[in-house]
């Protein structure tokens, strides 16, 4: 069979590309069971936008270096080509320590969970994915309507459960700008507590760690929420140690 693909430069490539990952419709994987959102895990985009890149022609390299972390994407029947390269800030985060003084992660295990995380918005970034239910998102990010007069006309639409009833108010109030370091300390005194009462709320934990860009980037709203949360969480484990 002829490769239609053949004579098409990386950018013509990479279109096309695009395209067939959409048409793919590739579901998300990831699904956290206490905040009730789901997200699109590396392993569900890499091995299907390999095989797309196999096929239309296209090989990726990957770098992360000093400040930034890097995807180039090259021509596979023109390397002398000129590639495409995309582009993050490089943030590992840092173990986590719980209130007793332990390590819940080494530094290998962060640093594998920043290169994951890293790559996986690498490929978002060349596949032009998008997550428009992803934590931010679900937890009070910010909205294209930032007008506090119009949050009212989100309140007559009916939720179906407590947890729709919750995010809907989390929208609608999510113009207060970002937690200051008081929240955020708050938001890290409850994820150690909740470590130090199941230490298999790990992952969990790094999830946020993650998400928020090692505690870094996160809304007043959207901290208080995940405060408010993980109390709810711990309170479920009643006054037991450990």
């Amino acid at each position: 069979m002829a490769n239609i693909y053949k004579d098409m430069n990386v950018m013509q490539k990479l279109t096309r590309a695009r395209l067939h990952f959409l048409n793919k419709k590739v579901a998300k994987s990831g699904k956290n069971m206490h905040l009730e959102f789901k997200y699109f895990e590396l392993e569900d985009i890499a091995p299907t936008a390999i095989r797309i890149f196999a096929n239309v022609g296209l090989t990726s390299f990957t770098d992360f270096s000093g400040e930034t972390a890097s995807m180039t994407i090259l021509n596979a029947d023109d390397p002398a080509e000129p590639g495409i390269t995309f582009s993050i800030p490089y943030r590992e985060n840092p173990p986590i320590i719980s209130s007793k003084g332990k390590e819940v992660t080494n530094p290998m295990q962060a640093l594998e969970a920043s290169i994951t995380y890293l790559r996986r918005y690498l490929w978002m970034m060349v596949l032009d994915i998008t997550e428009p239910d992803d934590i931010d998102a679900n937890l009070g990010a910010d909205t294209p309507d930032d007008n506090p007069e119009e949050a009212p006309k989100e309140k007559p639409k009916p939720p179906a459960t407590p947890a729709e009833r919750k995010t809907a108010k989390e929208t609608m109030t999510n113009t207060d700008g970002a937690a200051d370091e008081l929240q955020i300390a708050a938001l890290k005194t409850a994820c150690k507590a909740l470590l130090d009462k199941d230490e298999n709320q790990e992952d969990f934990v790094q999830q946020i760690g993650m998400k928020t860009k090692g505690f870094t980037e996160i809304t007043r709203s959207a901290c208080e929420t995940l405060i408010q949360n993980i109390g709810e969480m711990i309170a479920a484990y009643g006054g037991e140690d450990g």
